[in-house]
């Protein structure tokens, strides 16, 4: 089994060798007498945890633990401070820096060995965590993946036959049952094509594909989708586009449509009466131009507690068994990932008149004047 390595950096060379018998065979040691030495040598290879002297001429121990701590690269490194100092503000500033422990000097062979064993230890536990924590969601990836195409294989014929079935039956009760059937496989397919994106954009082919197009258009397609959704359940459909919206826009169009036909869907479906509205308008947000979507239901509304808690994998708002609204939860999750692929944000919020407002905002990126798609 491989040792694992502990790098003493000091000024002082008699201060090294202390450390150095101190821990005796049973690691793998490394040494550095100054803080830009050490930084060289950790970025080449890093070690499993670090030994750092504060009082250095240059870099002292606080300025490389601040340098290491803010590299991702280096950050889960464990730094124990070796000091003389025992004064409360500086042990509280290498805490706050983020070193893990203290060792004062005049140093203690027996505390050097137990001390540095235990964080030795807890990082091994830390990283075969985070390596089980990896192969878990790498499992839970290719199992979403697998299973998604596995179920919507059979799907399609099902509703194929089926609606081929319903023209031909005369029959109002067969219709209505076979209405039924189609009715339920249809939501059932909706899930997996909710699971099959959730698989592609966790996995490759995730990237946006940016393009120009024309945003009035856009808009209608997506405005005349929602209209029918909320024909369905007897739902007005209000409208409002900001007459300062450009004529084109650079974004990926797929992307942006999928995240808005699933917010209004969820808007339809969780408004029993009342009405559902878009609002599109343009504005800045610290200097930066965007793109903002609100919609808005006379719906049921979101607990405040659970506002943020929508947007995670597999949630509702009511997460019961008997819960009035069927489904995994995962269509505002995807509407957050992809939202973030645009490198926008999307966030909820309850309407003071009762009901829900979404809101959508991503960056308004204008195309050149020779690259607008005619009409």
């Amino acid at each position: 089994m491989k040792r694992q390595t502990v790098m003493i950096v000091d000024d002082t060379p008699a201060n090294i060798e202390i450390l150095s018998e101190s821990l005796g065979d049973d690691y793998e040691l490394f040494f550095a007498t100054s803080g830009l030495d050490a930084l060289e040598l950790i970025r080449a290879d890093k070690p499993d945890l670090i030994l750092l002297d504060i009082m250095m001429p240059g870099m002292d121990g606080f300025e490389l633990c601040a340098i290491l701590k803010g590299d991702p690269s280096t950050r889960d490194i464990p730094v124990i401070f070796v000091t003389a100092m025992i004064e409360e503000e500086q042990e509280i500033k290498g805490l706050e820096l983020g070193a893990i422990d203290y060792l004062t000097k005049p140093i203690s062979p027996h505390i050097v060995r137990a001390r540095v064993k235990n964080h030795l230890e807890l990082k091994r536990y830390r990283d075969l965590l985070e390596q089980l924590a990896s192969a878990a969601e790498r499992a839970k990836k290719e199992f979403l993946r697998s299973v998604s195409h596995e179920l919507r294989t059979p799907l399609t014929p099902i509703i194929g036959m089926t609606d081929l079935v319903l023209n031909q039956e005369e029959d109002d009760n067969k219709r209505k049952y076979l209405g039924m059937v189609q009715k339920s496989a249809l939501r059932l397919l909706g899930i997996v094509e909710d699971l099959i994106e959730t698989s592609r954009l966790e996995g490759e082919g995730g990237a946006p594909e940016n393009a120009t197009f024309h945003l009035k258009s856009f808009l209608d397609i997506v405005v005349m989708e929602a209209r029918a959704m909320a024909d369905t359940k007897g739902l007005a459909f209000k409208v409002h586009l900001d007459p300062a919206l450009p004529e084109a826009v650079v974004t990926d169009q797929g992307m942006l449509h999928k995240i808005l036909v699933m917010l209004l869907g969820n808007a339809v479906k969780f408004t029993p009466r009342g009405a559902v509205r878009l609002e599109v308008r343009q504005q800045e947000v610290a200097g930066e131009p965007m793109l903002q979507f609100a919609v808005s239901d006379t719906g049921v509304g979101i607990d405040e507690a659970d506002l943020e808690r929508i947007f995670g994998d597999f949630t509702q708002s009511d997460g019961s068994i008997t819960r009035s609204y069927p489904g995994l939860g995962l269509g505002l999750t995807l509407a957050r990932r992809m939202t973030e692929l645009l490198d926008g944000s999307i966030w909820a919020e309850n309407s003071p008149d009762g009901g829900s407002v979404f809101q959508l905002q991503i960056p308004l990126v204008l195309p050149d004047a020779n690259s607008i798609p005619a009409t």
